[in-house]
């Protein structure tokens, strides 16, 4: 089908009154992996989400602020505080964040926004409006304590039309969401079904013993300096309509998911950064990539900006690259298993046994070794549909149009970097954050641009005008 055709608006609602959603008063527990998110929390390492978007045309709407102030109504966690109270934490109401006005001269582009978030003061999350010479961009940071990706994506749909004079995809009873928002951590809707899904996830015992024994490759740039800043590069590069067109067709011949092909571009790039680290790096030494996998289901159509996900994990040796078309094959075949016996739910499962135990998530995330190499954060295609794209499939906010934007999650300490990609507007985009004392603006600039030219090599290859086979590297949203 045309990417036109597939990506046309819904029909609009009818605009309607914001409800406020206000948190009951003794407060809303924090799930098991909301509290992991806020124990692994360190100055060095927050654990925040940002995201940054560039419009062209004329300037911010004059709506824009005030949209911004009653789309919060409708978000309990973004307008929250932590506070620990009886032995655990919850969430309380605080005072909702303000819409921050700022200029610079240059255009859009990449670069941490460096904003600060306390999880125990409140709120959390921090939005600015950049107004440059090429028009105006958004710079978005929120915990993840509170929200993922995907919560961030549909937070920004709902200001957005709301911007324009319209309202969200359905009618959001303020009962309701907080209905939806009580059971965000549910694994299934009831205890037979839990029951019923034991079998499947015993399969994943053999690969929580391989994640608690394996020994992880930590990566550094060659000649990476240990005092440099710590402060966080972020980078984003851009794939067009060809391209895209080429890897479905590759995923296709190939008989895997989109998905895999990125992921396994990812790994090879990783695997090669790992040859040319130290020499005395250890032989026996894993890639460890964490897979964000998100949990929502129809069910979830009014949930408020919130953590809906999980994490896997894909383990493999740098040697394992050379053969890519095997590595495509094997990590085709483990997402597969990991989709069909359900085994997204052991990690928040990990998580609520750590929590039971003497010194529970605290102890867990202190522990100072490498736990994952790299993280990749797939969101598939965002604003599909939305009443925003023009005819052109476009996002559109008023005279105004999206050029580009990117997102990308956290890194923890011994994580080196973090990838992040999306599919909007006809393109696809990659951005990468860094840890900024491992790795340089170049080094990263340069590691972004060998994954996406190995995924523009594979859309060549699979249209047949590649000089060599890539061994081909179609479209699932695995992603918060």
């Amino acid at each position: 089908m045309p990417r036109r055709a597939r990506d046309a608006p819904q029909d609009l609602p009818k605009p309607m009154t914001v409800e406020e959603c206000r948190l009951p008063a003794a407060g809303l527990p924090l799930t098991p992996f909301e509290e992991h998110m806020l124990v692994d929390d360190r100055r060095s390492h927050p654990m925040v989400i940002e995201a940054r978007f560039d419009f062209s045309g004329g300037p911010p709407p004059a709506a824009l602020a005030a949209a911004f102030a009653e789309t919060l109504r409708e978000e309990p966690l973004l307008t929250a505080r932590i506070v620990r109270r009886g032995g655990g934490y919850r969430w309380v109401p605080t005072e909702p964040p303000q819409l921050v006005w700022g200029a610079s001269g240059a255009g859009g582009g990449a670069g941490s926004s460096a904003a600060v978030l306390d999880p125990l003061g409140g709120p959390q999350m921090h939005a600015a409006v950049i107004e440059h010479a090429d028009g105006w961009s958004l710079q978005v940071v929120v915990h993840h304590a509170a929200c993922d990706g995907l919560g961030l994506v549909g937070f920004m749909e709902r200001w957005l039309l709301r911007a324009t004079g319209r309202t969200g995809r359905r009618e959001r009873a303020a009962a309701d969401v907080l209905a939806t928002l009580a059971g965000r951590d549910r694994v299934t809707t009831s205890w037979g079904s839990f029951v019923r899904m034991l079998p499947k996830l015993s399969v994943g015992l053999q690969g929580i013993r391989q994640f608690v024994s394996r020994r992880l490759l930590s990566l550094d740039a060659a000649g990476a300096e240990s005092g440099r800043d710590a402060v966080a590069t972020i980078t984003a590069a851009t794939l067009d309509a060809e391209v895209l067109d080429g890897l479905e067709r590759a995923a296709k011949q190939a008989g895997c998911m989109v998905n895999d092909l990125l992921a396994t571009a990812v790994i090879t790039v990783l695997g090669d950064l790992a040859e040319r680290g130290p020499a005395e790096r250890d032989p026996d030494g894993w890639i460890r990539l964490g897979v964000p996998m998100s949990l929502r289901t129809k069910s979830d159509h009014l949930l408020p900006a919130a953590n809906r996900v999980s994490m896997v994990f894909l383990d493999r040796m740098p040697a394992d690259r050379l053969d890519r078309g095997q590595l495509l094959q094997g990590v085709r075949g483990e997402m597969e298993l990991i989709r069909s016996h359900h085994l997204g739910h052991i990690f928040p499962l990990t998580l609520r046994a750590f929590r039971r135990l003497p010194g529970g998530l605290r102890r867990h995330s202190a522990r100072p070794e490498t736990q994952t190499t790299a993280v990749f954060s797939n969101l598939g295609r965002c604003f599909h549909r939305s009443p925003l794209l023009d005819e052109q499939g476009r996002v559109r906010v008023g005279d105004c149009r999206l050029e580009s934007w990117w997102i990308v999650p956290p890194i923890r300490p011994g994580t080196a970097l973090a990838f992040a990609s999306h599919e909007t507007s006809c393109s696809r985009t990659i951005a990468c954050r860094a840890a900024g004392d491992r790795f340089s603006r170049a080094d990263v600039d340069g590691i972004l641009a060998s994954v996406a030219e190995m995924l523009r090599d594979a859309a060549r290859a699979a249209a047949g005008t590649a000089s060599d086979e890539t061994g081909g590297l179609p479209h699932d949203r695995l992603s918060g």
